[in-house]
């Protein structure tokens, strides 16, 4: 076993471009929502290939204000899954509907459109898929689901940035999108979020709920030839990205292609490295998509192990290798096993599979050696704990 000190979960890909771009910022004298937010939008709107794009602050605010802009309130209800993470909830409740969910597919850990079909009512307005870990949802079948339901077809893809299906970027498939450029993200601003989409109505709509409904930013104010006077035209939010943010992932979105292919390589390693070991499932590839590689998620054959998932996680941080569990379902939460009588019986394959999961260390400067000792040493646990 090669000897190194151990491997974190995720470490930061900054380099001399981040540190100029923000630099540059700062010496503008403008760092709040401007100029450099609006070139991250028109460069991702490109990358995804729709004609709209709104930065904010975080995916939970884009997809708050997918939601909010079309309409949807209390008495409505959003189709979604229980295997995410709070956000993707938690923006229903705030507009007041009710989130309705849907068992996953236990292979893909993602919902699809035959299970979701079945949680369609006359109160649907929109459904709210996930593509986790990077892996998208069969799109298609929810564009048909959604064109016989008459709702909205809105997906989270925080995970998703890079990611295809049937050759089509996600972002640009259905109503709308919401992205998520987190720090631990493929593309990250630190903390901020897009959403992308084909509507222009709806993309200024959310452009103005982003900034407290504002007729006009303070960009557009203070700027030569502006004025101080504005209009309030609806209940907006403070959500908008700054420039300061949006300058970080400018910089990294000339790097972002390099960037996916060096996760792509290091999980191709993983899948190779793990192939001769029975007791690890590998994340699913399907011919028809192209995976983000946001997450490289791990499940343990527990039938074939004499340990469970917590004790193989404590096994592999006794060797100083970082892990994660994505996600804890939202049925095993105190709030929604109160509030909304979530049960895990209703959700056998997510909550089979929340038991399995792990995540393993992925970040592009992840070198090789770092990967074959995490498999180094899950091949020796799995030895040692086989039945």
């Amino acid at each position: 076993m090669k000897k190194i000190d151990g491997v974190p979960f995720y470490r930061q890909s900054f380099g001399r471009a981040e540190i100029v771009e923000v630099t540059d910022t700062i010496k503008s004298g403008w760092v709040t929502t401007g100029k450099k937010a609006m070139l991250l939008e028109n460069k991702i709107a490109e990358y995804v290939n729709v004609k709209h794009a709104a930065a904010v602050n975080s995916c939970t605010a884009a997809m708050h204000l997918l939601l909010t802009a079309s309409g949807i309130s209390k008495g409505d209800e959003v189709v979604t899954t229980p295997y995410t993470f709070a956000a993707t909830s938690e923006v229903i409740l705030y507009t007041g509907a009710k989130p309705v969910y849907c068992d996953i597919n236990y292979d893909s850990l993602n919902i699809d459109a035959e299970t979701a079909a079945k949680k369609i009512s006359k109160k649907t307005r929109a459904i709210l898929p996930v593509h986790i870990a990077g892996l998208p949802v069969h799109m298609d079948g929810f564009v048909k689901l959604a064109k016989i339901s008459k709702a909205k077809l809105f997906d989270d893809a925080a995970h998703a940035i890079g990611a295809e299906y049937k050759g089509k970027k996600i972002g640009s498939i259905g109503d709308g999108s919401a992205f998520s450029f987190y720090a631990t993200k493929n593309l990250t601003t630190g903390e901020g979020g897009m959403v992308t989409t084909k509507n222009a109505k709806l993309a200024k709509k959310i452009k103005m709920l982003s900034l407290h409904a504002m007729s006009k930013g303070a960009w557009k104010r203070y700027a030569k030839g502006g004025t101080w006077r504005y209009d309030l035209l609806d209940l907006g939010y403070k959500y908008n990205l700054s420039d300061l943010a949006a300058s970080l992932g400018l910089a990294q979105f000339e790097k972002f292609e390099r960037f996916q292919k060096l996760r792509e390589r290091a999980c191709l390693r993983y899948i190779k490295n793990l192939s001769d070991t029975p007791d690890i499932k590998t994340p699913l590839i399907e011919s028809e998509s192209k995976h983000a590689w946001h997450l490289f998620m791990i499940r343990l054959q527990l039938n074939q192990l004499k340990i469970n998932r917590n004790e193989f996680i404590h096994e592999l941080n006794q060797k100083n290798i970082g892990t994660s569990v994505h996600f804890i379902p939202l049925f095993l939460q105190s709030f929604y096993r109160t509030h909304l009588k979530l049960n895990r019986k209703d959700f056998p394959n997510a909550d089979k599979a929340f038991k399995e999961v792990i995540t393993l260390p992925l970040f592009p400067d992840i070198k090789n050696n770092e990967i074959d000792y995490v498999c180094d040493v899950i091949s020796a646990i799995c030895k040692k704990y086989r039945r």
